[in-house]
């Protein structure tokens, strides 16, 4: 194996190529390190998983969806080290184990594992050689974590009263998910709904931040209106004031009158002033 033409890879098939654990140096790396990895097959192989090495990888591993294992020498010791790497994984999603002999005390080690899990959706073990302790624990961890998933059990040492309570299960999960589903969809729709009312009161609260600047543009401009025009009121009746006359201001002008046409008499001809003597034209008081 070359770490440089796995790395890259997003899918990696391996079936069948006599591996052990000790020729899982170059894959627990990859697995490891990549950032791409979502489909690994090592079915038929010898790998026991037992050292740890590559199940440690497993744990810190984020992309993989995909580990088939079928056929292999997992046993009790593997299963118990798939089992602590189950119980810190998130990603893995589907889990091929058929065919490994892991036994009841496998099993009681992966369902304790799957009532902390909720990434896997599908676990294969048939041909395990686990009977109903093994069953009725996974059977327990079923119930116990919601997670909807699906547990294949075919060609094990189960009893049909055990493969009917697991088939209930597998029912009552597969009712669970379609609620899920269904509870989904109505929290998406209502979410759209709250989204697109949150947006047309957003749209309503800007046309009332612009309708009341324009309000306050438009009283500023009918304050300045009236300022103006009281300006204009004052000026006019200050004109009007000036352009009336008062009595004082009557007689003084008559006055004046008086004394500017006695002046105009002082100054004339005496002949004009025997004429007019004779018409006697009357005089201002």
């Amino acid at each position: 194996m070359n770490y440089e033409d796995l790395i890259t890879k997003e899918i990696i098939w391996l079936d069948d190529q006599n591996l052990y654990d000790e020729d899982m140096e170059v894959l627990v790396k990859v697995v490891q390190e990549s950032e791409v990895l979502e489909g690994l097959l090592l079915c038929s192989n010898h790998i026991t998983l037992a050292d740890g090495a590559f199940t440690s990888a497993l744990a810190q591993n984020r992309t993989l969806r995909t580990l088939n294992l079928y056929n292999n020498k997992i046993g009790c010791q593997g299963a118990k080290c798939l089992a602590a790497a189950l119980q810190v994984n998130s990603s893995l999603q589907q889990l091929h184990l058929g065919g490994n002999h892991i036994g009841d005390k496998g099993a009681h080690f992966l369902a304790d594992a799957l009532v902390v899990n909720k990434g896997l959706s599908k676990i294969w073990l048939n041909r395990n050689r686990i009977g109903d302790n093994g069953a009725h624990r996974l059977a327990n961890a079923l119930a116990c974590n919601y997670a909807p998933r699906q547990i294949t059990l075919e060609e094990n040492h189960i009893s049909c009263d055990m493969k009917r309570t697991i088939k209930s299960i597998h029912t009552f999960m597969a009712k669970r998910k379609r609620e899920t589903r269904s509870n989904e969809i109505v929290i998406a729709r209502k979410d759209k709904e709250i989204r697109r009312k949150d947006e047309e009161l957003a749209s309503k609260s800007e046309e009332l931040t612009s309708k009341t600047e324009q309000i306050a543009s438009l009283e500023a401009a009918i304050k300045l209106l009236k300022q103006q025009q009281q300006s204009k009121t004052r000026k006019s009746e200050d004109r009007v004031v000036a352009c009336v006359d008062t009595p004082e201001l009557i007689i003084e002008k008559a006055e004046d009158a008086n004394k500017r046409r006695r002046k105009l008499e002082a100054r004339r001809p005496k002949s004009y002033l025997n004429e007019k003597a004779k018409v006697n034209l009357p005089r201002i008081a």
